[in-house]
């Protein structure tokens, strides 16, 4: 029978669990922990950013903790307030990086083994799909094998790899869950794709969903009428953005179609594209070519959340796939009315629809008609405003932190 065939049991047997789930009881409240957290690359997004919001929540909170990762290159404003938070140590593997190179990875595999056996640690929490994976097997490797975690912080099983791709990220976790005391996922939804995999067990999991960093954004209101001069706004215009990496997975292409078939209604609106990737180049091209260049911007630059959401008046979020969308609390919290696709963790984060329009994902059409509705009914972009300040405050750093120490607590050894 061939790997690929072959049930994940019989795949990894004699990966025994590093410990019996559930048989160890829960730490008193007074013990510090000993965490490391391990990350691929500390760069700016989503995933680094809940890393650090993690890492700094259990420093302040007393706890030794420890930040290991691959070399950063364009770094999240986020590490300059760990670095200066006491009880954080950073760390640097060169050879963690993101593409497959079997000689890098296995150097990398082989330098957390080291750390892992030079300092006992009570909490080994891994973040994303490559550390993940070496991770979880220099765990192993370790005498001392301290409890591990694994959160993969978004939707891995659609969207990203094709369908090889797919299938070898499915069967390397379900080879991993042995060896993993929970995966965190962000939403009930990624715990429910996992588990329809045939990826662990129910009791494996634990859903913490994301957590904001809110002050700012609350504040941000303040900065509107700058930052809307500042991108060169009427007061009359309407205008629609998002804030995010400029690829074909966040769905900017259908969002730029949408604008197009939503503009000639609506003669107010424009479109601001914040950030940069790949797509920039076409997506300018395409903007000249729709005759659409008076009305679209693109930032081609990393735009700070808080000072380009509260110049916006709608938001949308258009991507194919997304572990639960932190953008969409940040705009929350800034008080912006929603348009997002029904993907991943994003309609539990909306509360099904109740605090931003949910439009099927690749639908231009769909995501025109919402942009509509909401930039032509002030009493709708009012209601949807209120219920999303509400619905923010259900996702803070601290709420976040506080979940997550009391699973390490239930785990550690």
């Amino acid at each position: 029978m061939s790997a690929a065939a072959m049930p994940a049991p019989a795949i990894a047997r004699g990966l025994a669990p590093m410990r019996e789930r559930g048989r160890a009881a829960a730490l008193p409240r007074g013990r510090r922990l000993a965490i490391l957290h391990l990350i691929t690359r500390l760069e700016r997004g989503g995933s680094s950013d809940c890393t650090l919001l993690q890492a700094i929540g259990a420093a302040r909170r007393g706890h030794r903790v420890t930040l290991l990762s691959g070399e950063t290159l364009s770094p999240s404003p986020l590490i300059e307030r760990a670095r200066a938070q006491s009880g954080i140590t950073f760390r640097t593997i060169p050879d963690l990086i993101r593409r497959p190179s079997p000689l890098r990875d296995l150097a990398a595999l082989i330098a957390i083994a080291r750390i892992l056996r030079e300092s006992r640690f009570d909490i080994l929490h891994t973040h994303t799909s490559k550390a993940g994976v070496l991770g979880r097997l220099a765990a192993r490797l370790t005498p001392s094998r301290p409890a591990v975690l694994h959160q993969p912080h978004g939707h891995l099983f659609y969207g990203y790899y094709g369908v090889v791709g797919t299938a070898l990220v499915t069967l390397a976790e379900r080879i991993l869950a042995p060896l993993t005391d929970r995966t965190i996922t962000l939403s009930r939804r990624g715990t429910e794709e996992h588990l329809r995999r045939g990826i662990g067990r129910p009791g494996d999991y634990a859903s913490i969903p994301s957590g904001v960093d809110l002050g700012p954004f609350r504040r941000a209101a303040r900065r509107r009428e700058p930052e809307r001069a500042r991108l060169g706004c009427r007061p009359s215009d309407v205008l629609v953005g998002t804030l995010c990496r400029l690829e074909p997975i966040k769905g900017v292409e259908d969002l730029l179609a949408a604008f197009a078939l939503a503009a000639p209604d609506r003669p107010s609106l424009r479109l601001h594209l914040a950030g940069d990737g790949p797509l920039a180049g076409a997506l300018e091209g395409r903007v000249r070519a729709l005759g659409l260049a008076g009305r679209v911007t693109i930032a081609r630059s990393w735009v700070p959340p808080e000072t380009i959401l509260p110049a916006l008046d709608l938001f949308v979020l258009a991507s194919h796939n997304e572990g639960m969308g932190r953008v969409l609390i940040e705009a929350m919290a800034c008080g912006r009315p929603i348009v997002a696709t029904s993907v991943g963790g994003v309609p539990e984060v909306l509360e099904e629809g109740r605090c931003g329009l949910l439009v099927p994902p690749s639908d231009a059409r769909a995501i025109a008609d919402a942009i509509l509705r909401i930039s032509g009914d002030t009493r709708l972009s009012s209601t949807l405003s209120e219920r999303g300040r509400r619905r923010a405050l259900s996702f803070g750093a601290g709420r976040m932190n506080r979940e997550l120490l009391r699973l390490y607590r239930s785990v550690a050894p």
